[in-house]
Parts: C-alpha cells; structure tokens; sequence
C-alpha cells in the first residue's frame, strides 16, 4: 500500500511540475540595448558616459578603452603602491 502511495505522490508531484513548467512565461528581450549596427563611439544615451568623451570621437573613446583596460592590467597595478 505505501509503495502504491509513494508512486502515486510522485506522479502527482511529476504533473504538477509539468504545469508549473507548461504556465511560464517566455523570456524575451525587450530590445532596450542600442542598435549593434552603430559605431561604438558614434554615441550614447544614458548618464554613465564620462564627461571628457564627446559623442563621435572615436580618438577620445579608444583613449578612454585604453585608460579603462591599463586599470585592469596586474602588471600595472602591481607596481602602483
């Protein structure tokens, strides 16, 4: 009776599961990201930038790529005191 019982728990268990599974939502994107066909300099629209970037000046963002990236170089950083 117990063995019986315990199967028939499971399947309970296993369909709930399945509808639980079948009822969710899809995740999808809600395309808020900048358009990928852009130019990375040619601009942005949001308050992160630094100020000493001025949008569509690409030597000013590679400047700025290469300050961000030395920062994060160990070998730099490890002769820093």
């Amino acid at each position: 009776m117990s063995r019986s019982g315990s199967v028939l728990s499971g399947a309970v268990a296993l369909a709930a599961v399945m509808l639980l599974a079948a009822c969710e939502k899809p995740q999808v994107s809600q395309q808020t990201q900048r358009k990928p066909d852009v130019a990375a300099y040619q601009g942005t629209d949001n308050a992160f930038a630094d100020t000493s970037w001025k949008r569509g000046d690409s030597a000013a963002w590679e400047e700025q790529l290469r300050k961000r990236s030395q920062g994060q170089n160990e070998y730099s950083r490890a002769s820093q005191p």
